[in-house]
């Protein structure tokens, strides 16, 4: 797979994990950033200065400047990142490829601490450059792939009649076109 492919691939999984997190959830992720992240967050957002002054329209801002700038991934790394920190200085020197057996020994501890939507973020970071995480992502239905709420990924529902028809209606044009050459 290539760097940009994947690079796609992972962008996509940020913007469907973005659109499945709560307004709550995301709300308190951002408000529970330390100043320097919150910053990043902001600029990365295009957060006006007066952003966090309003915890009920926060949420909202996020999600529209993620949209606007097409940003979902790094918006959902900033927030994530607090998880990761942490998980990075239990795991110590397991942390550069963590095995499922390791992640699975961190998860209740990182999970109460950081809860189940900041963990799923990290997960989603790391599901296709590490080993544990991608494991972790196939065996655990918590960590499961959010699947795109927008109308134009969702599968597309054929209706076999309308394409026999179609099919027909073209051979019929093809017969004729076929005639008139004759």
């Amino acid at each position: 797979m290539t760097s940009s492919r994947e690079s796609i691939i992972l962008e996509r999984r940020f913007v469907n994990a973005l659109a499945a997190l709560s307004d709550e959830s995301l709300t308190s992720a951002a408000l529970a950033l330390e100043e320097e992240l919150r910053d990043v967050l902001a600029q990365v957002a295009g957060l006006g200065a007066a952003a966090y002054d309003d915890e009920s329209t926060l949420a909202a801002r996020i999600r529209e400047g993620a949209q606007r700038r097409r940003c979902a991934g790094d918006v959902c790394v900033v927030l994530c990142e607090p998880c990761t920190r942490h998980c990075i200085d239990v795991l110590g020197s397991a942390s550069d490829d963590p095995t499922l057996d390791d992640l699975q020994a961190i998860l209740p501890d990182v999970t109460e601490k950081f809860g189940l939507d900041m963990v799923k973020l990290m997960a989603i970071q790391y599901s296709l450059s590490l080993q544990g995480f991608k494991k972790l992502i196939a065996t655990d239905e918590r960590f499961t792939l959010p699947v795109s709420q927008s109308p134009a990924a969702q599968l597309r529902v054929v209706d076999e009649a309308a394409q026999a028809a179609k099919r027909e209606a073209r051979k019929a044009r093809r017969a004729a076109e076929k005639a008139k050459k004759k």
